[in-house]
């Protein structure tokens, strides 16, 4: 009786561990691919979304370079550091080429997501000390691209020249 139910599990179990059962072609995953010629809703809201971050970060470089000091400068009860003069022309010129890279992401150019990532890495690398509006925004604009955008983006990676 015993063995009746043995071979009966045996043979279960072989069934799934089948490996013509397993590598069959239903089983097979296909590759992400967006079909179709128009972009997703989740493609432009990325874009828009970027975007918006983007021209944050330009706006305040911009009153970095207006004000030539640290926006919280108040709160930190002026015990902050005197700013660099090149930090904020470097803010602005690295988020004007990263506005640029999100455009040329929008053409369907890999250059642009490059382009984006490394503009927006140096950017944050390159705070003279953490700066709670700096450092985090920056981070935060890079972090919700390489998370948020790259999934979006990874569907559309073969029409990406």
């Amino acid at each position: 009786m015993t063995d009746q139910i043995n071979t009966k599990s045996d043979k279960e179990r072989e069934d799934i561990f089948d490996s013509d059962v397993l590598m069959s072609d239903n089983t097979k995953s296909e590759k992400i691919k967006h079909q179709g010629n128009d972009r997703s809703f989740l493609f432009k809201s990325m874009i828009f979304l970027m975007i918006f971050l983007i021209l944050s970060i330009l706006y305040r470089g911009y009153e970095l370079f207006v004000t030539n000091d640290y926006l919280f400068r108040q709160i930190m009860n002026d015990d902050a550091p005197a700013m660099p003069k090149w930090y904020p022309i470097a803010t602005i010129v690295l988020g004007l080429l990263a506005l640029v890279g999100i455009f040329m992401v929008n053409a369907y150019k890999k250059v642009g997501v490059y382009m984006v990532v490394a503009t927006l890495f140096i950017s944050a690398a390159m705070q003279p000390e953490f700066m709670a509006d700096g450092t985090l925004f920056t981070m935060f604009a890079l972090f919700v691209f390489i998370g948020y955008g790259l999934a979006i983006i990874y569907p559309y990676w073969y029409k990406f020249k």
